[in-house]
């Protein structure tokens, strides 16, 4: 794998990000902030990816919300067992 600063391609790379940069100027300022996030997460070594892709998930929320879908349907079911008796 070659560095870019010692790629033969280099100038021809540059050319391309200066005209992406051109077409950024003229583009929405949040959509650019977004596509520079992209860019920057993609130049990010893969060890810092896989810690930040980790990360975005809360691991609370990835608990909290099995735990209410099922209390939800267990509460339920009680309900209607209950009713049921009941208007038997």
């Amino acid at each position: 794998m070659i560095l870019l600063k010692d790629s033969s391609k280099k100038e021809l790379l540059r050319d391309q990000y200066e005209q992406l940069w051109s077409e950024l100027l003229i583009s929405d300022e949040e959509k650019a902030e977004k596509i520079l996030k992209k860019l920057k997460y993609e130049l990010l070594p893969s060890r810092k990816k896989k810690l930040l892709k980790n990360t975005l998930i809360p691991t609370h929320l990835a608990w909290i919300i099995p735990s209410c879908v099922i209390a939800f349907f267990g509460l339920a079911y009680v309900l209607f067992i209950r009713l049921s008796l009941w208007l038997e």
